[in-house]
């Protein structure tokens, strides 16, 4: 039975304002047991890179964001849900400093939600990870982090 096109984009907005309040019990109530949260890179080089799975991971996932980046904005701002695959992707924008450099970077992102019974069971991040990579990372040159100059 898939869900509506309501149901998905509540559940879907539902976990943005878990993640924006930090509630990570409401975050976790809203994926399934066995959920996958991947993000793109190298976890020697972007620590919250990688696959996550479970609650528990999600709840490392999120630890790890915050232990390297300070969020300034996060803005979920389009969203485009399919019913029938019981899916949705989410474009949108990021503003975070990274705490080991001090360095301001601009993200432009993309996000695929994968729903089963109701509950976020697959999360995929499409980030800028070269902005990212540029702005936590001492040895590599200062100057625009943003492939957008802002």
């Amino acid at each position: 039975m898939h869900s509506s096109h309501g149901e998905l984009l509540h559940l879907v907005r539902g976990c943005y304002a878990a993640f924006a309040a930090r509630d990570l019990d409401a975050l976790c109530a809203l994926v399934t047991p066995d959920c996958e949260f991947e993000a793109p890179g190298l976890p020697d080089f972007m620590p919250w890179a990688g696959a996550h799975h479970g609650r528990d991971g999600v709840r490392r996932f999120v630890a790890a964001l915050d232990a390297h980046l300070i969020f300034h904005a996060f803005e979920p701002a389009r969203f485009l849900v399919d019913k029938e695959a019981a899916s949705a992707v989410v474009a949108g924008k990021a503003a975070c400093t990274s705490r080991a450099t001090q360095r301001r970077y601009h993200n432009q992102w993309a996000h695929l939600f994968e729903v089963a019974a109701g509950r976020v069971a697959q999360f995929r991040e499409y980030p800028d990870t070269a902005a990212q990579l540029a702005a936590i990372h001492p040895w590599w040159p200062a100057g625009p982090l943003s492939v957008h100059g802002r």
